[in-house]
């Protein structure tokens, strides 16, 4: 009975082409909720319309050989999809005019979800469900040990727009005395008669100082305008 329902399932008709409709859509809200509430590039709707479009691309390629009869290959447009989902998600990948990265793993959520929905298309629910729970815990999960282990290293990248009148080592010793040891320094982004910007790498020596208080000492430190963490 069971193995019957399966069979049926996987079957090309109005039963499977919802079910894998609806499997495709609830995947891609879960995905697109998590980066909604972060208020990412792409949220909840973008993520649903890349899996019932990419669910919808692959049931047309198998419903042109199997129902209509036409000679060619079923994955050929599910190919495609995979392909051309990167223009989408290089528009969510933005560089700022300090050179910041971001939207990578939005551009990554994306290009997953919409293979998940490829393989709801085709029916194989399996592959969806799980695509679905591993995608979730990716971003979820895996990004709150992202946060705690891994990204609360004592070595951080910050962009300082400083006061070019003033002398470097006035830089660099506010720094020593605030409990941060330059690892590199190189100019980046401004330079101008009045400003010039520095890509600092920094290692925070003094105990249980955080990126976040890291920066608010910076800003106190004389000649400095502008500071911001680089995340790549």
């Amino acid at each position: 009975m069971l193995e019957a329902a399966i069979s049926y399932l996987r079957e090309l008709n109005f039963v499977s082409m919802c079910l894998r409709l609806l499997l495709a859509m609830f995947g891609g809200a879960l995905i697109g909720a998590t980066r909604g509430r972060r208020q990412h590039a792409a949220g909840m709707r973008t993520h649903i319309l890349v899996c019932i479009g990419a669910a919808c691309a692959v049931m047309v390629g198998q419903f042109s050989t199997e129902v209509l009869g036409l000679e060619g290959d079923p994955l050929r447009i599910s190919s495609q999809v995979v392909s051309g989902i990167g223009f989408l998600g290089a528009g969510s990948i933005i560089v700022s005019h300090h050179k910041q990265v971001t939207g990578l793993t939005t551009a990554a959520g994306l290009w997953a979800s919409a293979c998940m929905g490829l393989a709801a298309g085709v029916g194989f629910y399996e592959c969806a469900i799980a695509m679905c729970v591993l995608i979730f815990v990716s971003l979820v999960v895996l990004n709150r040990i992202d946060k705690v282990f891994i990204k609360s290293t004592t070595i951080m990248s910050v962009y300082v727009e400083f006061d070019s009148h003033l002398r470097m080592s006035r830089l660099l010793s506010g720094l020593g005395k605030l409990g941060m040891e330059v690892v590199s320094i190189e100019r980046m982004g401004s330079d101008t008669e009045d400003t010039c910007g520095y890509r600092v790498e920094l290692e925070l020596v003094k105990p249980k100082l955080t990126s976040s208080a890291a920066l608010g000492l910076i800003n106190t430190i004389e000649g400095v305008m502008y500071v911001e963490e680089l995340r790549y």
